[in-house]
């Protein structure tokens, strides 16, 4: 049960992004975002769970993961995957990057300059004893 709590709703999420984005990916995209959603999902779930659970036990032992727990996990992280999809997707519509690279041009002078500079500085030192 616990295993179907972890990877459900981050499938669901993928579903959610394909359906705001109409736009057709490649696997290997699909996987990364899958992988993204799954670390988001349970992060948030973990924290969540950490502030409501008052007894402090370990939450990472398989023996929490009753059917009353799996079904509340299970509806809360639903509704994460959900808005985590759509929050991403506003996100990426109003935040835009653009990452330009360019190569630097050498100046014939500089290294000209440069080159005189480095020869009287040869001529001219005294090495002191």
């Amino acid at each position: 049960m616990g295993f179907l709590c972890l990877f459900l709703p981050a499938s669901i999420s993928i579903l959610v992004s394909e359906k705001l984005q109409k736009e057709k990916r490649s696997n290997r995209d699909l996987v990364i975002s899958y992988l993204g959603y799954t670390f988001i999902i349970t992060l948030i779930m973990n924290i969540i769970y950490y502030y409501i659970n008052s007894s402090k036990i370990n939450y990472f032992t398989e023996e929490i993961f009753t059917f009353g727990f799996s079904i509340q996990y299970m509806l809360i992280s639903l509704g994460v995957a959900i808005a985590s999809a759509c929050l991403l997707f506003i996100i990426s519509k109003v935040v835009q990057i653009d990452i330009v690279v360019k190569e630097r041009k050498r100046k014939r002078e500089s290294k000209k300059i440069y080159e005189e500079d480095l020869q009287y500085f040869a001529k001219n030192y005294k090495r002191k004893h």
